[in-house]
Parts: structure tokens; C-alpha cells; sequence
């Protein structure tokens, strides 16, 4: 086992000696000089990788000189985070997703303009690809906590910075949809070669999706900002119960209707906080908001494109088999017009 003290933030600091899993990555050469071996930290994210060794590729290629005081109080999901500081005192977050980096890119600048309407959204610092190909992103630090527990009011408060979202992308028609809406590649639908390649019950599934729109790809409306992954969990509070920061957009800005994103909002207070006080409470009052601000039908239609889009993305990603077969259930089930059994993991 390895230790290494460091500050964590969110919150009250406080030292703390972390245990790291011996588990070890070996830096390619990059710049004509190889790195040493770093510990594996993040091994439940999606895409396991090593803070130091991020850091270290940083300063070496950037010169940034930045230094990590610490790991988010959250693990697992696509990427994870560490706390960074950078030489003139500003704290900064470090996160490595998964998308390309053009499109990463675009995140950035697009948050540029949400910050512009005095919208709690971070300043991207720095963006880069690593040498393992994949993209590392070093953004502002915004103020605020996660909670753990939950009510009708906090529900509110988030449904409410979201509304705030409302047409700030009407002249933007470069940003994409959410990726729940994808658009036909040579006349060909993107999930074919995911679902379409599975096994039987995935194509069945892909066939009676493709049936709802006469096998056109339904064209999500609207000029709002989504956040194609808002939950608690990327929501930052202050102590009086206000959104401090709107953080975490890993996967990408979207353009469309800024009520999507409440779906993906209970879905993952369902999978994530089902122990946590107030729970229930939080899940009504979410449940009582979707139901009369969208049309029985659109609700219908955008929780259908949740759940096959999922599919295809755990196929994507070789998601373990478990995983793929309660994705597969739950699609079948809003495919059907019934309620998907509960999570397995």
C-alpha cells in the first residue's frame, strides 16, 4: 500500500492520509523523457486513470506548474476529479473525459457564453490532449458542496437554475443535440452498430425504437443549454440550500430542451441517493414537476430515448454483461409503457 497526505476540499479541509491501491499505470515517453510510475487513484471511474501522473504530463508539456492538493469526495462515474492549485493561488479542478477534443472545445467556449448571463458554470483554464490520447481538462473551482440530504425544496432550487438555461443556444445551431437524439449517418442509424450487432433482444428493441418515428431519428426541440448529465452530484450548494455551481460537463454542452436533462436528474437520484434522507420526498416532487411540465407523450418519448440510448452506450463502452441485460429490461419495459424493474448495482 502506498500513503500520500493531502488537503481535501469540498468543504471543511482537513489532512488526511490516502490509501492507494497498488495498482500502478507507466507514463508513455513523451518530449523525450519517460516518467515514473504513478498510482492507479481512480480505479472506479469509467476510464481509471492517475491524477499525479495527469498532473505531471501537464507541467512537463505546459509549463503550468500546478500542484495537486487533492481528489473529489465523489468516485466512480465517468471521470472523477482532483483538486489542483495553480502557482498564483487559484484552486482549479482537473477531469478527464471521455469526449473528443473538438467537441470539448466547444464545451468550453459555449460556457463562456452561459457565464456571460451570470449562470454558476466554470471557466475551462486549460484543455489538452494527453499522450495516452485521451483529453484532461483543468477548470476553475467553483464555491459550494454536495448534500446529502434531500427535499422538495432542494428539487426546486436545482429545477430552477435549470429553467435558467432557456434559450441561450437560439442562435448557436453549431451545438449538438443531446447524444439520446442522434442524427442518421448515410442514412444509417447510429445504434445500429451497437444494438443492431448485440444479440436478437437488442435488435428487437432497436426495431421497435426506430418504428415510433417511421425510422427517422426524432428531432429534439428547443435553443436551451442542457446538461446531458445533471444530478446532484454535479450541483454544488451553498449553505443556505442555493446552486452555488452547475459543474461536471463531461460528456459535453447540448443544445434543445432544457426539461430533458430533469430525466436524467431522477435517474440518477434514484441509482445514486435511494439511502439518503428525504429521498422520497425529492423523487415525488421531481416526478409531480415532470409530469405537468411535459406533455404525456414527449415524457414518453424522451424516457424511451434514455433507455435504448443507454443500451447503446453500455455496448459501446463493453460494459459488463449485467449491466447490458438490466439496460436491455429496462428499455423493453418503457418500449412497453411499463415502469423498468429497479437497479441491480
Amino acid at each position: 500500500m502506498r500513503h500520500a497526505k493531502f488537503t481535501i476540499g469540498g468543504g471543511v479541509k482537513q489532512d488526511l492520509f490516502l490509501v492507494f491501491a497498488t495498482v500502478q499505470t507507466r507514463c508513455p515517453t513523451f518530449l523525450g523523457e519517460a516518467m515514473e510510475e504513478h498510482p492507479l487513484e481512480f480505479t472506479l471511474s469509467e476510464n481509471p486513470w492517475a491524477p499525479t501522473k495527469v498532473v505531471a504530463e501537464i507541467n512537463q508539456r505546459t509549463g503550468s506548474r500546478l500542484e495537486l492538493t487533492g481528489l473529489s469526495d465523489q468516485i466512480g462515474g465517468v471521470s472523477s476529479a482532483a483538486y489542483v492549485r495553480w502557482p498564483d493561488g487559484r484552486a482549479g479542478v482537473i477531469t478527464r473525459p471521455t469526449i473528443p477534443l473538438a467537441y470539448m472545445h466547444l464545451t468550453a467556449e459555449t460556457l463562456q457564453l452561459v457565464r456571460a448571463h451570470a449562470l454558476p458554470v466554470p471557466r475551462y483554464d486549460l484543455i489538452m490532449q494527453l499522450a495516452d490520447g485521451m483529453v484532461t481538462v483543468v477548470q476553475e473551482r467553483l464555491p459550494g458542496k454536495h448534500v446529502t440530504r434531500f427535499d422538495a425544496g432542494l428539487v426546486e432550487e436545482m429545477v430552477a437554475t435549470n429553467e435558467k438555461f432557456a434559450g441561450l443556444l437560439v442562435d448557436r445551431p453549431d451545438v449538438p443535440p443531446p447524444p439520446q437524439f442522434p442524427v442518421l449517418v448515410a442514412g444509417e442509424h447510429p445504434w445500429q452498430k451497437t444494438l443492431g450487432r448485440y444479440d436478437e433482444r437488442s435488435r428487437r428493441i432497436l426495431k421497435r425504437f426506430l418504428e415510433i418515428d417511421d425510422g427517422e431519428s426524432f428531432e429534439v426541440t428547443g435553443g436551451d443549454v442542457v446538461h446531458t448529465d445533471f444530478s446532484f452530484g454535479n450541483v454544488l450548494f451553498d449553505d443556505h440550500g442555493k446552486v452555488s455551481a452547475v459543474v461536471d460537463w463531461n460528456f459535453g454542452i447540448a443544445r434543445g430542451d432544457r426539461r430533458f436533462a430533469l430525466l436524467g436528474m431522477r435517474d440518477n437520484l434514484v441509482i445514486e441517493c435511494s439511502s439518503y434522507e428525504g429521498f422520497q420526498e425529492a423523487v415525488d416532487r421531481l416526478d409531480e414537476i415532470l409530469t405537468t411540465t411535459l406533455d404525456a407523450e414527449l415524457l414518453r418519448i424522451y424516457r424511451i430515448h434514455r433507455s435504448v440510448h443507454s443500451v447503446h452506450r453500455s455496448i459501446s463502452n463493453g460494459f459488463r454483461s449485467e449491466k447490458i441485460e438490466y439496460d436491455l429490461e429496462a428499455a423493453q419495459c418503457r418500449l412497453d409503457g411499463t415502469t423498468p424493474p429497479p437497479h441491480i448495482w
